[in-house]
């Protein structure tokens, strides 16, 4: 049987597939500046694809150069992608010029269900320890009983606070389990009116609570159906929405808009004693507000624990043609060095690696362990295909009800039928 391929809302027949292919995959190394590089003098030569940073490529180099030096028979290339990543990739894949190891993150199950990633669960089962991890984290790259990865590092939401503000107001610090009832006396004492012109100068807290503290989930784990429209959720969003209108210890939407994207200014300056941030925020916090006394705290509970997280690992190509090599250098990747490396930016899953960096740590936060502590609660989105598509009729929904052109229950409502409208759109593609 034949087959064609999607491309966003392209489908494409095999006979016109090849041109498609060879023509993105120039188009990518033309805008890229980069292409496929000749063997170094008989070496096994390996390119690893990552979206690193400047705070992160570093931390690869030097990973990369000390297995080099181990490894003298084996060069290795990295290639970075600051931009739409995960589009490039599929563009490199599709023009058979996959790259031997690429960085995956919420994106796993996208290119796992194309058969893109090499089953390494033999590999793990004879030479390492899986038991010294985080169960959850390696679930994220286990498809049907099959281990493509293991992750790095774990991304989750916590709570940053100011620590002056909260003495300056006489309020008692927040402790890892409290609750958003908690949150909101706090915030209600930490929002002020400084200097008396009628409009808030400091914000108690600034950001939402997570559907899952409700026990709210937008899909359901397989991807099947929408999970949106329920009175968890619907209870979940209008606290949120409280906090905004009714309370007022939260700015409103549009004045978030109107502040642009500079959290750290914002907490530097004392307006938000609270904030919710992210685990990959933690080097900006210190190098930003490194004159600001900051802590941090697990996010409150409403109906029970949970926060939202995610992952990084870096996973072998299928199509690599030195399958034992890639399995070398991957296993540096989720190495203790390495690990502990990036554990400036997210929670390192080998449990033993994360108390070991928790207890050295000097710096801030000095609750680092909220991270470790957080970590028995985490709630990923769905690892399935075609997510981003499922997400985004729940993203619209939501920024409806903030900026008050429609109800949480008709929000919701709306939501769960293009969920279901999507989900049936997928089946039908499958089925072809």
């Amino acid at each position: 049987m034949k087959h064609s391929l999607q491309f966003g809302r392209l489908r494409v027949r095999p006979d016109g597939m090849r041109a498609v292919q060879a023509l993105l995959t120039v188009l990518f190394l033309l805008f890229s500046g980069c292409g496929p590089a000749s063997p170094r003098d008989g070496k096994v030569h390996l390119v690893v694809t990552l979206p690193a940073d400047q705070l992160t490529k570093p931390i690869y180099e030097t990973v990369v150069t000390d297995f080099e030096r181990r490894h003298p028979n084996i060069a290795v290339e990295l290639i970075s992608i600051p931009r739409d990543y995960y589009g490039k990739v599929l563009v490199m894949i599709a023009g058979r010029d996959a790259p031997d190891l690429m960085w995956m993150g919420q994106g796993f199950t996208e290119f796992a269900t194309r058969g893109v990633f090499l089953d390494i669960s033999e590999r793990l089962a004879a030479e390492v320890d899986m038991k010294e991890f985080l169960p959850q984290a390696l679930s994220w790259y286990r498809i049907a009983g099959k281990q493509y990865g293991v992750p790095f590092g774990v991304d989750m939401e916590f709570i940053v606070y100011n620590k002056a503000l909260f003495d300056r107001a006489a309020v008692p610090y927040p402790s890892d389990d409290w609750d958003v009832w908690e949150l909101l006396e706090k915030a209600k004492k930490l929002t002020k009116d400084l200097d008396g012109d009628g409009r808030t100068d400091q914000y108690g807290f600034r950001g939402r609570i997570d559907p899952s503290a409700f026990g709210a989930e937008i899909l359901a784990r397989d991807g099947s159906r929408a999970l949106c429209n329920s009175p968890e959720m619907i209870e979940c969003l209008k606290f949120n929405l409280d906090l905004v209108f009714k309370w007022k210890v939260a700015p409103l939407p549009d004045e978030m808009d109107q502040e642009g994207l500079d959290d750290y200014a914002i907490f530097r300056q004392g307006r938000a004693a609270m904030m919710k941030m992210y685990t990959w925020n933690l080097p900006f916090l210190r190098k930003r507000c490194g004159d600001v006394d900051w802590d941090i705290v697990c996010s409150p509970k409403a109906r029970q624990p949970g926060r939202w997280a995610s992952s990084q690992a870096v996973l072998i190509s299928a199509d690599t043609r030195h399958p034992d090599e890639a399995w070398l250098l991957c296993r540096e990747f989720f190495g203790d060095t390495f690990m502990e490396a990036m554990a400036s930016r997210g929670l390192p899953p080998n449990l033993r690696v994360a108390r070991e960096y928790i207890a050295r740590n000097r710096q801030r936060p000095a609750n680092l362990a909220a991270l470790l502590k957080g970590a028995g609660s985490l709630h990923p989105f769905p690892r399935v295909p075609h997510l981003n598509e499922l997400l985004a009729h729940y993203w619209a929904a939501v920024s409806a009800v903030y900026a008050q052109r429609a109800t949480p229950e008709e929000a919701m409502a709306r939501a769960e039928k293009e969920i279901r409208r999507a989900v049936a759109r997928q089946r039908r593609r499958k089925a072809r």
